[in-house]
């Protein structure tokens, strides 16, 4: 991997246990599916260059510092410190359990909470090619549009759409910092 780049943004991942956060991550920054994931222990780390199309047709290399965040209850204490310094974010749910969609505002309010600002996220409709889906796009999607935030379908087991979502995150943020930086030279 190159370590020339244009924009370094940190992003962290979140949504309940077991959405597919870490397997979204792991197809993304290496390129596989694993059938044999372990619960996440505070959070894991990964890197990836990805190189975009701006609005006005520039081509950047944005390089994305990805932490993926534990998921289970008894980890939120340590989740706060993972948020900060975070530019922006995905928010994943699993389409075949429904809880994981119902509480997506509390993941909202707690990464909110633990940074004090608004960053770009992208909403994450997770586990697609599963048979027994519950959650309808139009639900994911109704939700993406009251928060202000793109939303993507994903697989990670087929790899659908998973590079979609970093795509979208990171023409945001260049899109987002931008104007601050044009901001800032007024």
């Amino acid at each position: 991997m190159s370590s020339t780049y244009d924009r370094l943004y940190k992003v962290v991942v979140l949504g309940e246990g077991a959405v597919g956060k870490t397997a979204i991550v792991t197809r993304f920054s290496h390129g596989f599916f694993r059938t044999d994931y372990k619960t996440t222990i505070g959070s894991q780390f990964a890197v990836k260059n990805l190189d975009i199309k701006t609005k006005d047709n520039r081509r950047l290399t944005v390089k994305l510092q990805i932490w993926d965040v534990a998921g289970q209850s008894r980890f939120q204490i340590l989740r706060p410190m993972y948020y900060r310094g975070a530019s922006g974010g995905i928010l994943v749910y699993d389409v075949s359990r429904r809880r994981t969609f119902i509480v997506l505002q509390e993941w909202l309010d707690e990464l909110q909470k633990a940074i004090n600002k608004k960053i770009p996220l992208v909403l994450v409709a997770n586990k697609t090619d599963l048979p027994d889906r519950v959650v309808t796009p139009a639900e994911g999607r109704e939700f993406a549009d009251k928060q202000g935030m793109p939303y993507v379908e994903s697989s990670a087991k087929t790899g659908e759409g998973v590079v979609d979502i970093f795509e979208e995150l990171a023409k945001t943020l260049v899109e987002e910092h931008s104007h601050e930086d044009e901001a800032a030279t007024m």
